[in-house]
C-alpha cells in the first residue's frame, strides 16, 4: 500500500512538474554576449559580456541543492542550459513566480560549496564576503571609463549590507512553454546613468544601492 501511494504521489509531481524559462532582452531585443546592442532610441549601446545570478526560489522541485525548503539555481547568460530551472504547477498562483536574487546568511555560512555554490563557477569571493548575488561585465557608451568598461560584482549576506532580494515576477504564457523575462533596459538606466561608479566589486553601500534597483528587470 505504502509504495502504491508512493508511485501515485512521484507520478502526480512528475506531472505537475514543468520548466520556466529565462528570456534576456534589452528594449525588448534578444541579447547576444560580446555584440553592441543599441537602445534608448539608437542613442546608446551595450555589450554584456557576462550575467550571471542566483535563483533561490522555494517550494518547487529541482535537482539542485536544496536549503531547507528552498531551490538554488544559477542563471549564467552564457549557458543556455541555465536557462531551465523546474517548478510545479502547485507552486504558482496566478502566473505569479516568487523568488529572490541572491543567497541567504545561513545558506552562504553552512555552504558544502557543490553545485551551483562550486566557487569554480566564478561566483565566491571569500569565506568573509561569501558569494556574489549578481554578476554584470561589459561596455556601454553610457560608461566614463577606460574602453567603456563597468563591471558590477554584486553581493553580501552580513547585516543592512544584505544584497538578496526577494520578488513576485508574472510568468509569461505567449509560448510553448512559461517564460520569466529578464528585461535589461530600466535596470541599466539606473545603473549606468544614475550610478557614477562602474566599478563595483565588494560588499558595501554602492553594491546596496545596485541591488535596490533589481526589482526593475523582472517589471
Amino acid at each position: 500500500m505504502r509504495l502504491f501511494l508512493f508511485l501515485i504521489g512521484f507520478l502526480f509531481i512528475q506531472d505537475n512538474q514543468a520548466q520556466i524559462h529565462v528570456r534576456f532582452t534589452i528594449d525588448g531585443k534578444p541579447i547576444r554576449t560580446e555584440e553592441q546592442l543599441y537602445f534608448e532610441s539608437d542613442t546608446s549601446w551595450i555589450q554584456i559580456d557576462e550575467l550571471k545570478f542566483y535563483i533561490t526560489y522555494s517550494p518547487f522541485f529541482s535537482d539542485e541543492r536544496e536549503n531547507g525548503s528552498s531551490i538554488i539555481h544559477l542563471v549564467d547568460i552564457r549557458d543556455s542550459a541555465s536557462y531551465e530551472f523546474p517548478y510545479t504547477a502547485d507552486g504558482m498562483k496566478n502566473n505569479q513566480f516568487e523568488f529572490a536574487i541572491g543567497l541567504d546568511s545561513l545558506t552562504t555560512m553552512s555552504t558544502q560549496f557543490s553545485g551551483a555554490l562550486d566557487p569554480a563557477l566564478g561566483m565566491y569571493w571569500a569565506w568573509n564576503t561569501g558569494y556574489i548575488h549578481f554578476k554584470l561585465e561589459g561596455k556601454s557608451n553610457l560608461c566614463n571609463t577606460v574602453k567603456n568598461e563597468f563591471l558590477f560584482h554584486i553581493g553580501g549576506y552580513s547585516g543592512k549590507f544584505n544584497t538578496q532580494r526577494w520578488f513576485k515576477s508574472t510568468i509569461s504564457n505567449d509560448s510553448k512553454f512559461p517564460i520569466l523575462n529578464v528585461e535589461l533596459t530600466d535596470f541599466l538606466k539606473d545603473v549606468l546613468i544614475l550610478n557614477k561608479n562602474h566599478n563595483v566589486m565588494i560588499p558595501g553601500k554602492e553594491a546596496l544601492d545596485i541591488s535596490n534597483s533589481l526589482f526593475k528587470l523582472f517589471n
